[in-house]
């Protein structure tokens, strides 16, 4: 579980009320569930498959002669149907009626055991009933805090009468919810009766947070997890290295990048299980400081267990299924460590998603009968499982980090966590791993190019969320009805993300397709090839209506904070009533509370003049290096332009960029300087394109005459307007993923030191 920074100098007092937002049990859960229902469907579905394959009377000479096929074949792979008829590849059975079912018969078996291992724990541990006579005090205090904890549901006390420990334990099912108390806790009823209030307050704030049924399918996932998935993956992974070795030798680099994500997804797992159950345990300390104003006893009692911890081996940190005391006693005095959302939560769930990425979308398509691959709907419930799972932790943090007028430190590593996550993920889903083990996988210089630009939409998403939430944090405290705010915040980087998924996977399949450059670049390496192809298709292909329309609407909504915050919130006569003090601990002074009513002052304006004057200088600099070429030293142009015939137009993309970075530099002391950046290369987009444009046409008029067939004395209208906001569109969507890495790491470099 991520850390939150110590309290800023000048902070606002007030500590985040751990119950005003999703919690991170629930995020944790969530993860969970997906990885391992991916973990499941993917290896059961394709074990299960193999079998029917071989009870068919598949056996290993056809399965290594349509292995063969497949690589004579594979300058076909990105035709399916000429490809299926030349190489059939039916042994396998329908993979998604098989995950589907697996999927189906995991969830029914896990099920069953929840509905029934509370009561075989009842039995096996033989717990009775609490006695109803000779226990009057007890009985009394246990409805006294049955009451504090406004309960809605019966509870039913057990007893272990052979632990002398002071120990407690909330168990149960829906409709039927127990706590056990032990021997040694109900004797600490009379010896020091505030612990025993503390302890039993404890596990009933766990039913009051709605988290045993949490950590009862957390356990049985995790169980069943290892009996089903990790077992046999260790156990098959070296066979599988084995065959591919001996029937594709070429394709053991990719066998060993599959092997390499399974075993990661199932570190996610074991690690996500342990954060489930240590984050149930803070939430319910968070609860007992709610109900008793800070918690004093509890703090007592762990203070005391802190004292009689063992000194001997115990497992790492991050394998516990409890916190350890120090950092239950810190979460107790700074609530904002339980709004962590760190690298290890973003890469899980990229990781995840990008796993079954071509299962899910495979789902879709057939579920809503959609014929364009690559298209944004078919990206949807990927995006959605990846982005409203990131996005929401993010906003969390971040809101967080607002409420102590602090920063949240972690954009910068979870972006790149995400990007890890999204490229692993790759490794092992169904498209890559069937094209890796049948030998028609891209080159992989090829794949290196693509996971480039799969990293970066990842990165890019994590930084927009960022910004977009700490420039809306005062508008979702101030708001009516703060979660939509979060909600529509984190669904519009959802349809962003679904348009960008969408057609990057599309352009990662096996066999891509890719443009030739002209020579002599056309000798070097693929990667130039695959980038030449996605350069070219952001210039030729002009997307979609829709599609520049949600990319208008997402750049606007961190202007749009202002606007928000005369629409929903209060008036600041009602801040103290209707405002932030909602989601604080304790009262804030009235200044302090308008600070946090105070949304961040962007100039989008001004950046953008900057942009456009550094461009105008930009492109009259383009215009005399033209000059000075045509009439003095011609060569670097007509050679770079024998090559690259529209050399001008990435010439006019990376002076842009520079152009934004000088513009974030200037903000260097300003809030978000990252988006004034961004809108300083929007800005220099409205001149220098055009003057890179014209500075090309005048070299040929100045150098072969204006009788040439590159002069053009006038501007081409319409080719500069058809290229210019394409042009700029490119420009401003790589400096989205340049400029906050750089802001980041400048912050980094400038952060004091910490005091020791």
């Amino acid at each position: 579980m991520s850390t939150a920074p110590a309290p800023s100098v000048g902070a606002a007092g007030g500590m985040p009320h751990p119950f005003r937002m999703p919690s991170g049990t629930s995020l944790r859960f969530a993860l969970l569930i997906l990885s391992t229902s991916t973990a499941m469907a993917a290896a059961l579905g394709g074990a299960i498959g193999t079998a029917a394959y071989f009870t068919r009377g598949g056996d290993i000479g056809s399965l290594a002669g349509a292995i063969d096929c497949a690589a004579r074949n594979s300058h076909q792979a990105i035709d399916p149907d000429k490809f299926t008829r030349a190489c059939p590849q039916s042994f396998f059975g329908n993979q998604t009626a098989l995950a589907l079912a697996t999927l189906g018969a995991l969830w029914l078996a896990i099920g069953v055991v929840y509905w029934l291992l509370p009561a075989y724990r009842i039995r096996r541990r033989r717990l009775r009933p609490l006695p109803t006579d000779g226990l009057t005090d007890i009985r009394r205090t246990l409805d006294e805090l049955a009451v504090m904890a406004e309960l809605r549901c019966r509870v039913r006390y057990v007893v272990d009468w052979r632990d002398p420990a002071p120990n407690g334990l909330a168990i149960g099912r829906i409709g039927r919810r127990h706590v056990m108390l032990s021997t040694g806790l109900l004797q600490l009823h009379r010896r020091d009766p505030e612990a025993f209030r503390a302890i039993v307050l404890h596990e009933l704030a766990h039913l009051r947070n709605r988290d045993v049924d949490i950590a009862f399918l957390t356990l049985i996932c995790y169980r069943l997890f290892i009996v089903a998935v990790a077992i046999p993956i260790a156990v098959t992974a070296p066979l599988g290295l084995l065959v591919e070795w001996v029937l594709v030798p070429s394709g053991l680099l990719y066998q060993l990048l599959s092997v390499l994500a399974q075993c990661a997804l199932a570190v996610t797992v074991a690690l996500t299980s342990a954060a489930v159950l240590r984050s149930r345990e803070l939430y319910a300390d968070a609860r007992v400081a709610v109900w008793t104003r800070g918690a004093p006893s509890l703090r007592r009692v762990l203070i005391a267990e802190h004292g009689r911890q063992r000194t001997g081996r115990s497992l790492p940190p991050f394998l516990r299924p409890h916190p350890p005391v120090e950092h239950r006693l810190a979460a107790l005095s700074d609530t904002r460590l339980l709004f962590g959302f760190g690298p290890w939560e973003a890469f899980g769930l990229a990781l995840t998603c990008s796993l079954v990425y071509q299962q899910v979308v495979q789902w879709t398509e057939e579920a809503a009968r959609l014929t364009d691959r690559g298209g944004p709907l078919s990206a949807v419930l990927p995006a959605v499982a990846l982005g409203g799972g990131v996005a929401m932790g993010i906003w969390r943090a971040v809101l967080a980090a607002w409420m102590n007028r602090g920063r949240w430190p972690d954009a910068h590593r979870t972006g790149l966590a995400m990007a890890a996550g999204l490229i692993v993920g790759t490794f092992g889903d169904h498209m890559h791993s069937t094209a890796m083990t049948l030998g028609i996988a891209n080159p992989l210089p090829v794949q290196l190019s693509w996971w480039l630009i799969l990293g970066g939409i990842g990165y890019g998403f994590v930084r927009w969320n960022a910004a977009t939430a700490r420039v809306w944090a005062p508008v979702v405290l101030a708001g009516r009805r703060p979660l939509l705010l979060v909600v529509a915040g984190c669904g519009v980087g959802v349809a962003l993300l679904s348009v960008f998924l969408g057609h990057v996977y599309d352009a990662g399949a096996p066999g891509f397709p890719l443009l030739s450059l002209p020579r002599p670049l056309n000798l070097l390496p693929t990667p130039l090839d695959y980038l030449g192809y996605v350069f070219s298709t952001a210039f030729m292909l002009t997307p979609p209506l829709s599609v520049i329309a949600l990319v208008v609407v997402t750049a606007g909504v961190p202007l749009a904070a202002r606007t928000g915050a005369r629409l929903f919130g209060p008036r600041r006569a009602q801040a103290r009533t209707e405002g932030p003090e909602r989601f604080l601990l304790q009262a804030v002074s009235v200044e302090d509370s308008a600070a946090l009513l105070t949304v961040p002052r962007l100039r989008p304006v001004r950046a953008a003049a900057h942009g456009t004057l550094f461009g105008a200088a930009a492109g009259l600099g383009l215009w005399l290096w033209h000059l000075f070429c045509a009439v003095l030293f011609p060569w670097p142009i007509e050679s770079i332009g024998a090559v690259f015939t529209y050399y001008q137009l990435a010439l006019a993309v990376l002076l842009e960029i520079a152009v934004g970075f000088v513009v974030a530099w200037r903000h260097a002391r300003g809030e978000l300087r990252a988006l004034h950046g961004i809108f300083g290369t929007l800005g220099a987009g409205l001149l220098l394109p055009l003057a890179a444009i014209t500075a090309r046409n005048h070299f040929a008029c100045v150098r072969w005459g204006t009788g040439h067939a590159a002069c053009r004395v006038m501007p081409d209208l319409e080719f500069g307007v058809w290229v210019i906001p394409m042009i700029t569109t490119w420009a401003a969507g790589l400096a989205l993923l340049l400029i906050p890495a750089w802001t980041a790491l400048r912050d980094r470099q400038r952060r004091p030191p910490t005091p020791t």
